[in-house]
């Protein structure tokens, strides 16, 4: 069986889309294609107008680097590294001047609203303040698209809704988001929303 079936998508700079579904959907394995993290066994897929269903795993791994931020439901913050550090990982992967880094790192714990947190380190913040930690590392390289699974569950309802708050500001300054879900009320936030069953995908009408 196929995990994904004549899946058809297209997103636009400045897009906030949700795509939901249950375990086993599909849905895992369409967020590794549009994440880069695996190739379509079939079809194109086409970023910024390049198609990259086809490059090498190098190739696939610096276009990652430069092109995606990822969010994840853990979080994935290094428990031996602050706030700013965590922050500014991506950027030191990169090559870019401590200085500079941490200088970007600061403004985007500022644009998250926990600047007075930068030193703390992971088990020192909620829940909900990790998640916004880990949005504003994924932020730290300037991707063209925000690739987000799953990244309200397991918080607690008003951590939940302060994160997608943050999703809400970022989409109206112009970010492009992709928000992987199996939570109707998650999904709903987004402008445009399409669910996805058995590997087929449909938008729905906004």
């Amino acid at each position: 069986m196929q995990a994904l079936q004549n899946v058809c998508l297209h997103a636009s700079p400045g897009d906030y889309l949700s795509i939901s579904g249950a375990s086993g959907s599909g849905k895992t394995t369409l967020m590794h294609i549009l994440g880069l993290l695996d190739a379509p066994s079939s079809g194109r897929y086409l970023l910024e107008g390049q198609d990259v269903s086809a490059v090498s795993p190098e190739d696939r791994s610096a276009l990652r680097s430069q092109a995606i931020g990822f969010v994840f439901q853990s979080f994935r913050l290094l428990q031996d590294l602050s706030a700013l550090e965590n922050v500014a990982l991506p950027l030191a992967f990169q090559g870019v001047p401590e200085k500079i880094r941490l200088a970007r790192a600061a403004e985007l714990l500022e644009a998250v609203g926990l600047a007075e947190r930068a030193p703390h380190r992971p088990k020192a913040l909620s829940g909900g303040q990790q998640q916004r930690v880990a949005i504003a590392r994924a932020l730290a390289a300037r991707p063209r698209v925000l690739l987000a699974d799953e990244p309200t569950a397991g918080l607690d309802p008003a951590a939940t809704q302060d994160v997608l708050a943050l999703f809400d500001q970022l989409h109206d300054a112009g970010h492009t988001i992709i928000l992987i879900t199996h939570d109707p009320g998650v999904a709903a936030r987004a402008a445009r929303h399409a669910a996805i069953t058995d590997g087929i995908l449909k938008e729905e009408p906004a």
